[in-house]
């Protein structure tokens, strides 16, 4: 069965949501959360999966995430019929109540750290009820010590909470360059303790003068990561319900757009649909 296949939306790609090799969408719940908007923000298009992707949550904050955000976001995801929601597996603020840092942070690999993110994403998916959360694993240029390895961390989170998995393919890519650890081998002992996963494909660059690989979602989807996501689908199969390209700078001409989410779609035809 191939997963659901299509872009984050943009303003840039509005315009060719309709190609036939789109059958899906995400919603990020910040550009979509506007009181002037008076239209859905799917509009009249209809996805065969559309998911909302929150950057507030903040799942591994010592508090649990607040209920007005929680609402506001709940409402979107009616509003669009989504199926899921889905934020990153970090922090943003010290606390509900705590000022924003301005980016996702990760949390130290602990048990005490651990227990409050499944706790907070028990908060979450109670709240939700049938719309499916999902948490991201994220790219990260700084690593706390901690109790356990990273793949450890996010297995135990995914088996104790039974949220689904959002595999950022390109995050484990950026982490593999930047940490030096093998990006098929992280995959390959986290997918067995995900009961769903969605992934996330983006571009970035080489920064020479941080000497780190950056997930800027600024260029197209490099060769490595298109490997990796190969990697991964042979991993998950029938775990993997949809897959987002994510652009947000350097945006390409309407045949960029149409070509890379072709290309998507051809490697999962090529890994998933057997004779």
């Amino acid at each position: 069965m191939l997963p659901a296949i299509g872009y984050a939306i943009r303003e840039q790609n509005r315009p060719i949501l309709d190609d036939p090799a789109i059958n899906a969408a995400e919603i990020t719940f910040e550009r979509a959360n506007d009181p002037l908007r008076v239209d859905r923000y799917v509009q009249n298009q209809d996805f065969d999966l559309v998911s909302v992707h929150a950057l507030k949550l903040s799942v591994a904050s010592a508090d649990p995430p607040g209920e007005k955000y929680m609402a506001a976001l709940k409402a979107i995801a009616r509003e669009n019929n989504a199926e899921s929601v889905s934020d990153h597996l970090g922090f943003t603020r010290n606390g509900d109540k705590g000022v924003e840092i301005g980016h996702f942070a990760p949390p130290p690999f602990t048990q005490a750290a651990l227990q409050c993110t499944c706790r907070n994403i028990d908060v979450v998916q109670r709240y939700f009820d049938d719309i499916r959360f999902y948490v991201e694993n994220i790219a990260y240029l700084f690593q706390f010590e901690g109790e356990m390895s990273e793949a450890e961390f996010l297995a135990r989170v995914l088996q104790k909470t039974g949220c689904g998995w959002v595999l950022d393919v390109t995050n484990v890519y950026a982490n593999s360059v930047n940490f030096g650890y093998d990006a098929y081998e992280f995959i390959a002992s986290v997918m067995p303790f995900a009961s769903a996963v969605q992934m996330h494909l983006a571009g970035g660059f080489f920064d020479d003068k941080a000497n780190m690989y950056i997930d800027s979602h600024s260029h197209p989807i490099p060769d490595e990561v298109f490997r990796l996501y190969r990697h991964a689908l042979e991993l998950g199969r029938d775990k993997v319900n949809a897959v987002f390209i994510e652009r947000d700078q350097n945006f390409p001409d309407e045949s960029g757009w149409r070509e890379e989410v072709r290309q998507v779609r051809r490697i999962a035809e090529e890994t998933l649909v057997t004779v």
